[in-house]
């Protein structure tokens, strides 16, 4: 390596959120009926107990067989996630993309990367791994930047999200099976692929902590495939 070239970190840290947000997409379609109209309320409720289901897996792994979260800690938690994502989800329907950046206390720096991610090209959507390897080169920037961890860990989480998002999409497209083909519009073919929707929601999901990044992330998902933004 050159004296002069700048180091760049091996890995995002974030990764985890991206994969679990992949996961609760499929818990989700998993459990959506296909029959009727899908209201918003029922899609809140799937994404909280998903969230939830996480948040119970830390609890337990923090406390021993004698300590365990009690039933009414864990409808606490359920509550807590559904008015979380619910607010959250109010929010990137009510909002410009523009809107939803300012509201938050970034940086010049950060708001760069996150523009940078939110505005990658949207014709696009038919060319995924085109999409994949931007978002890709955003997050080596991103990594090698002089950014503090404090003030990466927004970023990170969006490209992180968005790569994610990404990779499930392909997969869904490539399976005749896929459950997205029966709440899709026209079909996965012809289908506005979500994953700027999944990066935003995880932004501004962020205030509740890494749970409510991924809770915020499904959501956003959901709702742009969907056709509610």
């Amino acid at each position: 390596m050159d004296k002069n070239e700048k180091k760049v970190a091996v890995l995002n840290p974030y990764d985890v959120l991206g994969k679990a947000h992949n996961r609760g997409l499929d818990y989700v379609i998993e459990r959506l009926s296909s029959d009727g109209e899908i209201k918003p309320e029922r899609v809140v409720e799937l994404a909280s107990q998903y969230v939830e289901s996480i948040d119970n897996q830390c609890c337990e792994r923090e406390h021993s067989h004698h300590d365990r979260c009690g039933k009414e800690d864990m409808k606490i938690g359920f509550v807590n996630h559904y008015v979380a994502i619910g607010n959250n989800l109010n929010l990137l329907v009510l909002n410009s993309v523009d809107e939803l950046v300012k509201r938050q206390a970034f940086n010049e720096e950060q708001q760069c990367f996150i523009n940078q991610i939110v505005n990658v090209s949207d014709e696009r959507d038919l060319d995924l791994e085109g999409t994949l390897k931007i978002l890709m080169n955003i997050e080596e920037q991103i990594l090698a930047s002089d950014l503090t961890p404090e003030e990466l860990q927004v970023p990170l989480i969006m490209v992180s999200v968005a790569k994610y998002s990404v990779k499930y999409w392909m997969e869904q497209m490539k399976d005749d099976n896929s459950r997205w083909g029966d709440f899709v519009e026209g079909g996965l073919d012809k289908f506005k692929f979500p994953w700027k929707a999944d990066a935003l929601g995880a932004m501004t999901g962020i205030g509740g902590g890494f749970v409510g990044a991924i809770g915020g992330a499904i959501g956003g998902s959901v709702i742009s495939a969907l056709g509610w933004k």
